[in-house]
């Protein structure tokens, strides 16, 4: 599939000068609350409140698209707007936990002091310019209290109660509470909060436009007959699907309006450029592109409309772009209508605007890996991403690069020697990932078609409901509990898991990790009843028409992908801190069972008190204790262990009333920060409240016999065959050992041994400690220094400092 004009000339790190400028403008505005969108839905729920869930939606839907000011910005050629503000996302209301945010910050009875706390240990709150006070005042006194009651949170949380699955909260509200979650509850340590990571069908937008999609819902409801089953809500589905494509086109319309406005008044080289953009908009997304930067704008509209109806909580991806565009790409080449340089620059701009998104969004592109048909699929476009994202220093960017045993070496190489430029690349195994997925369900032809969604979780591309983020346990935590009879540190004496026996009564290692498997099963069986009451919720009040009428599935059932309308329709099960898992365990087997330095009850007792007092029994349990992460085969096999128990637990349950299945992820998203604070010392001889490792890398500071030791020991612990929902490896190199052409060669082959060992997906952060703490003292240097945080990218001077830190804490590989 590779065309001829594919250059591989040395990547220069340089984007064009228009796409310099738009990512410039862009980095120097600041983030901002924008609250049209809670403005509108707000205004149109109150006005339909007795209407069906699908309709109502669509029309705070049809609302928002006709009232938010639109611009058409210097220098771009991709138009769409999500927010008047050019650093905003729309805020998702009635999904809950904006209105308790708010709520909480709003409520003049809480304490001040209090509140303030709660902002900083939110910190994407802090990122945001405040609100007027006059915003602020709407906010207080129309906006939050109607949604108090009527979000989907607080639904679901009635549906918890109503089935004894919650527990009243004792006391002033906290930080946790305000997520609906209570420190000394089962919350703490198993969650159920939202539905999130999907990828639209950009596909059938491509294929048909919503001017198709309208069509084909107006003939489903022509079809559809009293006497059906489920009448109502597919005659809501369907007739709300109607409305939101023709919203769809009017908004697009708007921008063609406006642009032609915009050509009147212009000189004649803008005037020629406002024209172009005038027929594209007019075009897409209501009708099948034509042409390469039509289909690029189709695809852009369309994540910018995706975004306005859900809020940018839930997180789209954007799926296989290159396979996407290649077709029009190769077309408009060989015709003349493009060259490669423009392409690519066109490529850089979409880029820039995926990174516009204030937390984190739609900004997973999927690169590279087989096609349907099992041959290798990469292209110029392929290619073009590569070189794009260097350019453009990634930002916000992740960009999933698939890798089979058919990739070339060339492409691999490239990959390598972007990463010279930037760190928002993720590098993901076909040979692992496209059989297990199918193992899992999904046909062939769909597995081969996966793509990356969120920070690492394999989806179908277009066809796939299974939201991959939103249920969660947590396994360091778990395990404590497990070696405390079923408590844990906010607690006191109150048992909240599996009653497990005392430490004292533990003879063996194996009674260890029996009273941990109950502590994993109570964790599972709990969460997964609170997750299918959640996508009840979602279900009876928060529908999605206009994401499901672009995935399979949805239309040609007639229900919406809250519904299982969608082809796939799968539930997650995250967790994170494998190697904190992993550790503690071969601590306590090494220093209990086989050196018997203490006992069991000693050792809880001296966790329980922070190791205070036993500074030289906590340095045995960092250092000479076997950690994961080293070659050790019986350390991975505690690790390998781990994962599979967690697995096998979870695959026995169904998902979302039968239609799927609950599959496993091991990722954090700087939530390793957030989980540390839940958790007291670990007998590794990690303290209470430092982070725990992130996904299914090695603790920090761990690794001690090298790289290719550290990814040997991955490789063998995670090739779980049930592991596929995604996880994490993160390491951090030196970035000299990559300046020059035989270190790229080198790291290539030893990434391509990797996923020939069954290594499952791999981050890399090329950037040396001196810069990150430059970076730390002076953030005005470094705008565009992009980390990967986990699965997911940022620029490193927005993150907060606790996480900053624990990147800086990663091991430095300086050889190779």
């Amino acid at each position: 599939m590779v065309v001829q004009n594919l250059k591989m000339s040395p990547l220069q790190g340089i984007p064009s000068e228009r796409v310099r400028k738009i990512r410039d403008r862009m980095l120097s505005c600041p983030r901002e609350l924008d609250i049209e969108r809670a403005r509108c839905y707000t205004r149109i729920y109150k006005q339909m409140e007795d209407s069906p869930p699908c309709m109502k939606n669509v029309k705070a839907l049809e609302e928002f698209l006709h009232c938010l000011p639109i611009r058409i910005d210097e220098d771009e050629f991709l138009v769409g707007v999500k927010s008047s503000k050019i650093r905003a996302d729309p805020i998702e209301i009635e999904r809950g936990m904006r209105a308790n945010i708010f709520g909480f910050i709003l409520n003049d009875s809480i304490d001040k002091k209090i509140r303030d706390m709660f902002s900083k240990n939110f910190t994407f709150i802090n990122r945001y310019v405040p609100l007027t006070e006059q915003e602020l005042d709407e906010l207080k006194n129309e906006i939050v209290p109607f949604w108090k009651e009527r979000t989907v949170m607080a639904r679901k949380i009635e549906y918890w109660k109503k089935a004894g699955l919650t527990e009243e909260s004792k006391g002033s509200m906290d930080i946790a509470s305000a997520f609906g979650v209570s420190r000394g509850g089962t919350d703490l340590f198993g969650s159920a909060v939202g539905q999130g990571h999907v990828v639209p069908g950009y596909r059938r937008v491509l294929k048909m436009g919503f001017r198709g999609i309208e069509k084909m819902a107006e003939e489903g409801l022509a079809k559809l007959k009293e006497t059906d089953e489920n009448y109502d809500h597919r005659k809501d589905f369907y007739e709300s699907v109607v409305l939101a494509a023709r919203a769809v086109c009017d908004y697009s319309n708007r921008y063609a309006d406006l642009a032609m406005e915009m050509a009147e008044k212009a000189p004649e080289t803008g005037k020629a450029e406002l024209l172009e953009i005038a027929e594209r908009v007019r075009r897409v997304p209501a009708l099948p592109p034509r042409t390469f930067m039509e289909a690029l704008q189709s695809i852009w509209m369309t994540n910018v409309v995706m975004e306005m109806s859900y809020g940018e909580g839930n997180i789209f991806s954007q799926g296989r772009v290159d396979q996407y565009l290649y077709p029009y790409y190769a077309a408009d080449l060989a015709e003349g209508r493009i060259t490669y340089e423009e392409a690519l620059e066109a490529i850089e701009e979409y880029l820039v605007k995926l990174a516009s998104v204030v937390i984190a969004g739609q900004n997973n592109v999927t690169i590279g890996g087989l096609d349907k048909d099992g041959n290798d699929a990469t292209n110029d476009v392929s290619y073009m991403f590569l070189e794009a994202i260097a350019n453009v220093k990634s930002l916000l960017n992740t960009l999933s690069i698939r890798i089979s045993s058919k990739t070339p070496h060339d492409f691999v190489k490239r990959t390598i020697e972007a990463f010279k430029y930037t760190a928002g690349m993720g590098i993901h195994n076909d040979e692992v990932l496209v059989p297990q997925l199918h193992n899992t369900g999904y046909s062939l032809v769909d597995a081969r078609d996966y793509s990356l969604v969120g920070c690492v979780e394999p989806t179908g591309t277009g066809n796939d409901f299974s939201y991959t983020a939103g249920n969660a346990i947590q396994i360091s935590i778990l395990l404590n509990m497990a070696l405390n009879e079923g408590r844990t540190i906010f607690s006191g004496n109150r048992t909240v898991g599996a009653k497990t026996p005392p430490p004292s009564s533990f003879k063996t290692f194996e009674d260890v990790k029996k009273a941990y498997v109950d502590q994993l099963s109570f964790a599972i069986d709990l969460t997964v009843k609170k997750a299918e009451l959640k996508d009840k919720a979602f279900a009876d009040y928060l529908p999605s028409p206009l994401l499901s009428s672009t995935i399979e599935g949805c239309l040609e059932s007639g229900m919406d992908a809250t519904r299982n309308g969608a082809r796939y329709n799968n539930n997650p099960m995250g967790s994170q801190g494998l190697a904190t898992v992993t550790n503690s365990l071969a601590a306590i087997r090494w220093a209990v069972f086989e050196e018997k330095l203490l006992t069991m009850e000693e050792l809880v007792n001296h966790m329980s008190n922070n190791f205070k007092g036993a500074e030289e029994l906590r340095e045995k349990l960092r250092n000479k204790a076997p950690k994961y992460g080293n070659g050790d085969e019986r350390t991975d096999e505690l690790a390998q262990w781990v994962a599979t128990t967690l697995c096998d637990l979870t695959r026995k349950y169904k998902a979302r009333g039968g239609d799927g299945i609950y599959h496993n992820c091991l990722v954090s998203a700087g939530t390793q920060i957030r989980e540390g604070k839940g958790l007291g010392a670990t007998a590794d001889g990690r303290l209470i409240g430092e982070p725990v490792a992130n996904g299914i890398s090695p603790a920090n500071g761990t690794e001690k016999n090298g790289l290719t030791m550290a990814l040997r020991s991955v490789a063998y612990a995670t090739g779980e065959p049930h592991l596929t929902n995604g996880a994490s490896m993160n390491i951090r190199i030196n970035p000299s050992l990559i300046q020059k052409d035989e270190g790229v060669d080198q790291l290539a082959s030893i990434v391509e041994a990797y996923l020939e060992l069954g290594g499952r997906e791999l981050q890399i952060n090329p950037i040396s400690s001196g810069t990150l703490r430059d970076a730390q003292a002076h953030p005005e240097k470094y705008p565009d220094l992009s980390v990967k945080v986990t699965g997911y990218s940022a620029r490193f001077i927005d993150i907060s400092k606790e996480l900053q830190d624990d990147i800086i804490d990663r091991t430095v590989f300086s050889e190779l």
